[in-house]
């Protein structure tokens, strides 16, 4: 494995382990992170826990297919897209920050594609 193989395995299982834990997080204890839900939602009539539980259900599910190589590029641009979501509502702190960075690698890992460790690419190669 040359090293630009071996970043962008670990860039994209470095990202799925972030999404799986702060999805992992949020379905453990929706309480704690409905601060964080934006006023419209709540304006909405939706509950900031049951934004959460959705919010962790579908980093949980991003970032398992990001861990097993499926649907990479679709789950990366998801998951970069609402980052950069989240990083905007938040505002010019260190939690904004951290998440434009995340984002921004998650972005990156969208227009990278899969790697050869991927189930995207066994499927790619066996339909070839």
């Amino acid at each position: 494995m040359n090293s630009r193989d071996l970043a962008t395995v670990i860039l994209r299982l470095s990202l799925a382990l972030v999404f799986l834990y702060f999805g992992i997080s949020q379905l453990n204890d929706p309480g704690a992170w409905s601060g964080f839900v934006p006023d419209f939602f709540k304006v909405s009539g939706i509950s900031g826990n049951n934004v959460v539980l959705l919010n962790g259900f579908v980093e949980i599910v991003l970032g398992g297919f990001l861990l097993i190589g499926l649907y990479v590029r679709i789950s990366a641009l998801l998951l970069s897209l609402h980052l950069f979501g989240i990083a905007f509502s938040i505002g010019f702190n260190p939690l904004g920050i951290r998440d434009f960075g995340l984002a921004f690698a998650t972005l990156a890992l969208y227009f990278y594609g899969h790697d050869r460790y991927t189930l995207d690419y066994k499927f790619e190669k066996k339909s070839n």
